[in-house]
């Protein structure tokens, strides 16, 4: 009688861990790490919450250009934005930095971004060509662009500060604040202008105030609100004047 082993020869010749190659040459895929999962979601959450400032911060702008600083509410910004009044506060705080955040955004283009002292803003900065700054005339015409569009965009913060300065110490003292800012952002452009290019007996120091008071949020309410200029003829009058008052010749 044969054995088993003689009756299933093939048995021997194929033992089972020769039978499934594949098993050793393709492991199970492994699953995605954990790290990439966390970032995905950290992405998400960020572009999220940047919504929902940008939205408050739209929402707050059409609230204090119906009703102005002292009449505007939290609750009315939030239901405008379609978010909590917690929610509110916990990405803005309050209604000052409300109104912080669209003077800063409306000068930065970005909501996230803040002023910092003795630099022009980066939106400024970003399209000032090397003609520009060599040409003092080209200069304050550069100036004079950025200028009317900024009052553009940030005529209702202007607009709002004013009148919350006059209800609100904390508001009154922000406002300041941000025109010491402007201040210093002018300064850090007019003493680009050489000496030698001004009108004689102005000081740079003196050409840049000068040109702080004629490119202002006041000059933009007389002329725009009050005397119903158009933002071309803003921009043409703050050029022509700038030009007179800074620079010889």
């Amino acid at each position: 009688m044969t054995n088993a082993a003689q009756q299933h020869p093939a048995a021997e010749q194929h033992p089972a861990a020769e039978q499934h190659p594949a098993a050793e040459q393709h492991p199970a895929a492994e699953p995605p790490s954990r790290p990439r999962r966390v970032s995905r979601q950290k992405e998400a959450g960020e572009a999220t919450r940047r919504e929902t400032r940008r939205r408050l911060l739209a929402a707050a702008r059409a609230e204090f250009a119906e009703r102005g600083y002292a009449a505007a509410t939290v609750i009315r910004i939030a239901e405008r934005a379609d978010v909590s009044v917690q929610t509110l506060y916990s990405n803005w705080g309050n209604k000052r930095n409300l109104l912080r955040g669209i003077m800063e955004s409306s000068v930065t283009g970005d909501e996230d971004q803040r002023l910092v002292a003795g630099q022009p803003p980066p939106m400024f900065a970003a399209i000032l060509e090397r003609g520009d700054a060599d040409d003092p005339g080209r200069l304050v015409a550069h100036l004079s662009r950025e200028y009317r569009l900024l009052a553009e965009r940030a005529a209702v913060g202007w607009q709002t500060y004013r009148d919350g300065a006059a209800v609100d110490p904390d508001i009154a003292a922000d406002w300041r604040h941000l025109n010491e800012l402007r201040r210093r952002a002018i300064t850090a452009m007019i003493t680009q202008v050489p000496a030698a290019a001004l009108r004689p007996g102005l000081t740079p120091a003196a050409a840049a105030d000068t040109a702080w008071v004629i490119a202002s949020p006041d000059t933009h309410d007389q002329l725009v609100r009050q005397a119903g200029y158009s933002y071309d003829q803003l921009e043409e009058w703050v050029r022509d004047t700038l030009r007179a008052a800074l620079l010889g010749g």
